[in-house]
């Protein structure tokens, strides 16, 4: 019976999140000492009791010494001690906020780096977290820390002054080498020499060990390099030296901030100690003339741009298949719109008539840029094309990633299906000696070609989610490639100051971001894609530069009155609304309308679309009688358009924006029936948790909740279930997922769950201050109803503490009519009249 309750019990695992960077080597070989004394330095598997600090220990020592292998050896030990584990890349400041995003997901709170922290910090349960490759000298790591006194931290850093950030027992180890027979031991696994290993064995190893400074990771790729046959165990030193020889004569021409760029952080001997190891492995790869090596070698140049973390499969998969996907759309969206198009007859005619050449210029640029942005682009590695006369070859994908893994150069994470390169095998490849700038922009735009390929101006239907998913995990790939894209611009730029740039080099310019306005139809679209991962990540500042960086390329050469001249107008003044400068917004859609009007007509449903995103527009501005009349003829007019007609996804979309006009108006029973109609419609079309479904299922829970007592049970019912699902697919801080949770508080209200309402109050309102911003209408409006909690309370002296801070007019600056008014404003307002009614102050009720 014993046994069976040890076996119920070893099922039981306390440990519920695990990641690490790195996968543990099948030969991890070495500090087992130090192992055991950090556990029992961090009192690990001890009996619990409070901690009254946080615990720090830090890993310092030489690019290659094992140390983030040591962490992850050390976490994956004692992993059923933590509840959770996890890890930030401490590099910059900028893959910093990347990680702590990931974390924040696995939360379940906004992806963001505040968000991450206090969710640490707020946990009960013992935690580790790992701050890996923290080099910078200039970097302040304490920034990089969750605050508070929970937790358990190890940082592994290059920069020995690092060392002051410990906090438990000696505080840190020094790594630098491993012990002559573990250096020996690891080689030996590696290469996988059979066992019992001979005297002679040991010798050839103990001697390659010492050529290569006993440093772990130099010893796992000299050993990969036996193994692939590269050399053999007794003809290792002079491999070796032969490659040391072409790396000291091609370092010659590497310049400084070549190696600055590399982060020699003073050890620059050592590390080429390092990269000597598997430069033997490259020049191995590059020297055979099958097609699996070059494809491999291919693969490791392009990753080379990525970030060194997470390179998806699919996401390799989908830069080769989805320009033949998006081919087949524009097609059916440009026979779509040539459909609905108006006569040409009327483009020639008006205060504004068109010629023919004009006519005649703008669709074949339009067909260009089209074209050119759906074909697979010739720079991408030939095993990622998929042609008619060359069909993408999944095998032959997978087989040459299956070769890289073998050697070495990249690991495979199987429970995503994504693979990693070291750090250092990931800046030796990028940066080569023998790499000039020119080659360098070849492959840093094959991986931007490669992200920008597997990205979807529209997700296909039916995979909204998995669309999203995707921009928010190419995210870190995208910040990456386009900061090397800027480094090695800057590196053109200046060689071409200094005369040294070979005649070649011009051949590759073109391929680069230009730092002054983009120069090809490639590029606008790429930047253009790029834009919609910021979106996708609630970056609108950069996915608003960027937008508007396509669209003075695209106006300066169709204008805006074509066809992307008026979609990149489109989507920025989208970006505008969703950082609620909704004045901004209606400026732009007013001239996009105009433009729309001018190139389609003004019954082409893409006009009538622009015209509901006005509409909705106007209304977020509190303009009224503009939004009313904006959504009524859009209705109208897609009621009766062939192809479209009262039930289609765009009419319904125009009844739901013409229901939150009503409720405006308080016609709630008006409201009501036309968002009823709205969500029968969206529900069928879309599915029941397609984003659009869930929008007008919380909508029509709002609607509900105004039309008596009798309906707040199914009203909480139905937004308690949009809350649900929302939390799951987006996490508990995204904007959404507060617009929800917005939505159960007023209804809990309504129904006189205070206690149940105010919790939800207080859980979100922090959140939308952080993330959305204090003067954000949506953070006002939920302020706004808590007040309104305090007062069904009569707590009025609560309640008109925050109306008052409410009604500030300058809140609503970026939102608010001419006349400087806004109609949540006047909701608060009226509130707060009301509450002083109740208190007798006539005289502060009639100011």
């Amino acid at each position: 019976s014993l046994g069976c309750a040890d076996a119920v019990a070893s099922l039981i695992r306390f440990n519920e999140h695990f990641d690490m960077p790195q996968n543990v080597s099948s030969y991890y070989t070495g500090r087992h000492k130090q192992l055991e004394q950090l556990k029992a330095t961090l009192s690990v598997g001890l009996k619990p009791k409070h901690q009254g600090h946080q615990k720090r220990f830090v890993i310092y020592g030489l690019g290659g010494s094992g140390k983030t292998q040591f962490c992850c050896k050390f976490a994956q030990d004692n992993r059923e001690h933590f509840w959770g584990v996890f890890w930030v890349d401490g590099s910059s400041y900028a893959n910093i906020k990347h990680s702590y995003a990931r974390i924040a997901r696995i939360g379940g709170v906004e992806a963001n780096e505040s968000a991450a922290k206090a969710w640490l910090s707020s946990l009960q349960q013992p935690w580790l977290l790992l701050i890996d490759n923290a080099d910078d000298p200039e970097m302040d790591v304490v920034r990089c820390l969750p605050a508070g006194e929970r937790g358990v931290i190890l940082i592994t850093t290059r920069n020995p002054t690092s060392k002051q950030y410990g906090t438990e027992g000696s505080r840190f180890f020094h790594f630098d080498q491993l012990e002559t027979e573990e250096a020996s031991d690891l080689l030996l696994a590696a290469a996988v020499c059979p066992r019992p290993w001979g005297v002679s064995t040991r010798q050839y190893a103990d001697r390659i060990a010492q050529i290569l400074g006993y440093l772990p990771l130099a010893l796992i790729h000299a050993g990969k390099a036996i193994l692939d046959q590269l050399c053999s165990l007794t003809d290792y030193p002079e491999y070796y030296e032969r490659t040391w020889n072409r790396i000291r004569r091609a370092r010659s021409t590497w310049t400084l901030s070549r190696a600055r760029e590399a982060n020699d952080y003073g050890d620059a001997s050592s590390n080429l100690n390092v990269y000597s190891s598997y430069e033997m492995i490259y020049v191995g790869l590059k020297s055979r003339s099958d097609e699996r090596s070059r494809d491999a070698l291919d693969l490791l140049k392009m990753f080379s741009f990525f970030y060194w973390e997470n390179i998806e499969y699919d996401l390799i998969k989908a830069a080769a298949t989805n320009p033949r996907q998006e081919r087949e759309e524009t097609q059916a969206r440009r026979e779509q719109t040539i459909q609905h198009q108006q006569p040409l007859s009327s483009l020639l005619s008006g205060p504004r008539a068109r010629t023919w050449a004009w006519i005649a210029g703008s669709y074949q640029w339009i067909a260009t840029m089209a074209d050119r942005r759906t074909r697979p682009s010739t720079t991408l590695p030939d095993l990622l094309r998929d042609e008619d006369d060359q069909p993408f070859d999944d095998d032959r994908l997978r087989s040459a990633l299956s070769l890289l893994v073998r050697l070495g150069m990249v690991t495979l994470h199987e429970e995503n299906n994504s693979y990693w390169m070291h750090p250092m095998v990931h800046t030796w490849v990028r940066q080569r000696p023998e790499t000039s700038t020119a080659e360098q922009a070849l492959w840093c735009q094959a991986a931007a070609t490669a992200l920008a390929q597997s990205i979807c101006f529209h997700a296909p239907r039916g995979s909204t989610a998995q669309d999203a998913r995707h921009k928010r995990q190419i995210y870190p790939h995208v910040e990456h490639v386009r900061k090397c894209q800027a480094e090695v611009e800057a590196r053109f730029v200046e060689n071409q100051r200094r005369g040294r740039r070979p005649w070649h080099q011009t051949t590759y310019l073109y391929l680069l971001p230009p730092q002054q306005g983009l120069r090809r139809p490639h590029q606008a679209v790429e930047v253009a894609k790029f834009s919609l991962v910021y979106l996708q990540c609630g970056q609108y500042a950069q996915a608003e530069e960027l937008q508007h960086q396509v669209k003075e390329y695209i106006f300066a050469r169709s204008g805006p009155e074509s066809e992307h001249g008026i979609t990149i107008a489109r989507l920025l003044s989208k970006t505008y609304a969703l950082q609620t400068r909704n004045n901004e917004a209606r400026a732009l859609q007013y001239r996009v309308l105009d433009a729309a009007t001018r190139f389609y007509g003004p019954d082409h449903p893409l006009t009538l679309q622009i015209m509901d995103d006005l509409g909705a527009t106007c209304l977020a501005g509190s303009r009224l009688q503009e939004a009313y009349r904006l959504h009524q003829e859009v209705i109208s007019k897609l009621s009766e358009l062939d192809g479209f007609g009262p039930q289609h996804e765009a009419t319904c979309t125009a009844v739901q924006n013409l229901a939150h006009v009503e409720h405006r108006y308080l016609e709630h029973e008006k409201a009501f029936e036309l968002q009823s109609r709205a969500y029968e419609g969206l529900r069928r079309i879309l599915g029941p948790t397609h984003p659009r479904a869930l929008e007008a299922q919380d909508n029509l829970a709002s609607s509900y909740g105004f039309l008596g007592e009798a309906h707040l049970p199914l009203a909480l019912q139905m937004s308690e279930e949009v809350l649900q699902i929302r939390t799951q697919s987006l996490g508990r801080e995204h904007p959404l997922t507060l617009q929800s949770t917005l939505t159960v508080a007023k209804i809990q209200t309504a129904m006189n769950w205070f206690a149940e309402a105010e919790q939800l109050f207080l859980e979100g309102l922090p959140v939308a201050e952080r993330n959305l911003g204090p003067n954000h209408l949506g953070t006002l409006a939920a302020r706004t109803w808590l007040g309104h909690l305090y007062w069904r309370q009569e707590r009025h002296s609560e309640a008109q503490a925050i109306w008052i801070d409410v009604i500030s007019k300058q809140r609503y600056e970026q939102s608010r009519r001419a006349e400087g008014e806004h109609t949540d404003r006047i909701q608060a307002m009226w509130f707060l009249l009301h509450s002083y009614e109740d208190q007798g102050r006539v005289d502060d009720a009639l100011q």
